[in-house]
């Protein structure tokens, strides 16, 4: 099976807002818990050959988000699972980054043409805002994670989000 090193960025900006992309590509799921509307994801991608999770982490918010993140990102959350791209399954082997930015000021024009193709939309949101929406999030209780992490700081060793 194909694995994917991937890094994820818990961005937050001075309000303890999180910053998401909302995405759709019916081709890209997970067969466990296939959900065929539209998600919110934190940023970040494939880890590159040579490059360790948190730099892949950093620069996935420069290129998709305009903003060079100073200060160390520190590893919080950790999941693997399958995941069908395309007609392929691939092992995701994720780990999540949290950092804060001052800057809210976003620009996605560093995203590449298949990340435009499934990118709806991107915003700020507060926890309460989560907990409160309908919508749907990935990891699907991150609401509750992020408001643990926001309440207790980063934890000793990465949690496993199973």
């Amino acid at each position: 099976m194909i694995e994917r090193p991937s890094a994820r960025l818990i961005l937050l900006d001075p309000q303890d807002r999180i910053f998401l992309f909302n995405v759709h590509d019916a081709d890209v799921y997970d067969p466990k818990n296939r959900w065929t509307d539209p998600i919110w994801i934190m940023l970040g991608g494939m880890v590159d050959d040579g490059e360790d999770y948190a730099e892949a982490a950093i620069r996935e918010a420069r290129e998709e988000t305009g903003l060079v993140l100073s200060g160390k990102a520190r590893w919080v959350w950790k999941r693997e699972r399958i995941m069908s791209w395309r007609g392929k399954e691939r092992l995701h082997r994720e780990r999540f980054f949290f950092i804060r930015t001052q800057s809210t000021e976003i620009d996605t024009s560093g995203l590449d043409e298949k990340e435009q193709s499934w990118t709806l939309g991107h915003r700020w949101w507060t926890v309460d805002e989560i907990l409160a929406s309908k919508e749907r999030f990935e990891p699907m209780d991150l609401g509750a994670r992020l408001k643990a992490l926001l309440l207790d700081g980063p934890p000793a060793n990465p949690i496993d989000l199973g």
